[in-house]
């Protein structure tokens, strides 16, 4: 699926229990888990979320709850070693989540930024059939970080579930969120142009990036990443509002890649635009103040 060819798709969350966290790189395959009760054991560290459905899908007002079980091992995760994430989601009835759709090439978007919103990864887990969730991560700093388990089940609309592991060590001081969109951001080897139109609650803000290589010219040769042509994921500044959306149909050509986002609350959200070229992706973050 190319960008002149997707719809619209944002999704729009409020967490219940809202923490923000940002991960570091590096996923890997693992085992998978042989019995459902390897993540039914202890659960350390749950946070239950709520969904809130993609209001540009019509939807709006539709709320359930989803619940993400962690257990890690080792169960001490100290910063820059592998740790196992065996993950779980239960329904609002309480019921184990085995089916899940593909959503943008993959069946679950894991989200995992660290509580200073200061460290960011996008990363797809393996699922099985009974719906044990595992991946392998490396997170590269000490500090609370937040996993979003962005997915959809069938018949239902998209929702985040929540949960928070601790890494030990101090954690390093956050970085103060000072507004820097509309204007100029650097990010991972791009440079953005970012006009926000619109950038008040109850409306639909417009969020367009420009694209600048390292040399500052525009960028032409971008690369189709997960089915689209970028990606774009809003946190406020809490943690408690969450909004994955992907390029505006017929908005989007060359480097110019344009996004709609709903924002329910006044404040500082922090965002990171992806974008794939030469085969690697790209992360373009940006601090906006919604009035």
């Amino acid at each position: 699926m190319n960008s002149q060819s997707l719809n619209l798709n944002t999704h729009f969350f409020t967490l219940g229990m809202g923490l923000a966290l940002v991960g570091c790189l590096g996923c890997s395959k693992q085992e998978q888990p042989k019995q459902e009760e390897a993540i039914h054991g202890d659960h350390p560290k749950t946070v239950p979320g709520k969904q809130m459905a993609d209001e540009h899908g019509g939807h709006k007002g539709d709320r359930a709850e989803a619940m993400l079980m962690v257990k890690t091992q080792p169960t001490v995760i100290k910063p820059g070693e592998p740790v196992k994430l065996n993950l779980m989601i239960h329904d609002g009835a309480g019921a184990v989540v085995k089916d899940f759709e593909t959503v943008h090439e993959k069946k679950l978007h894991l989200i995992v930024v660290r509580d200073g919103l200061d460290r960011f990864a996008h990363i797809h887990p393996e699922i099985d059939s009974v719906g044990n969730i595992t991946s392998t991560f490396i997170f590269l700093t000490a500090g609370k970080y937040r996993l979003y388990a962005d997915h959809k089940t069938p018949g239902k609309n998209p929702m985040a579930a929540i949960a928070e592991v601790d890494v030990a060590g101090t954690p390093p001081p956050k970085p103060e969120l000072i507004p820097n969109a509309p204007g100029r951001v650097t990010g991972d080897a791009l440079a953005a142009d970012i006009a926000i139109e619109k950038a008040k609650t109850g409306e639909t803000t417009r969020i367009s990036f420009a694209l600048l290589d390292a040399a500052g010219k525009p960028v032409s040769d971008l690369q189709p990443y997960l089915g689209a042509m970028g990606h774009l994921v809003v946190l406020s500044s809490d943690g408690k509002q969450y909004v994955h959306s992907h390029p505006l149909e017929g908005k989007s050509s060359g480097g110019a890649i344009a996004f709609e986002a709903h924002f329910p609350h006044p404040g500082l959200y922090k965002g990171w635009g992806q974008f794939q070229r030469s085969n690697t992706v790209h992360d373009v973050p940006f601090v906006v103040m919604i009035e």
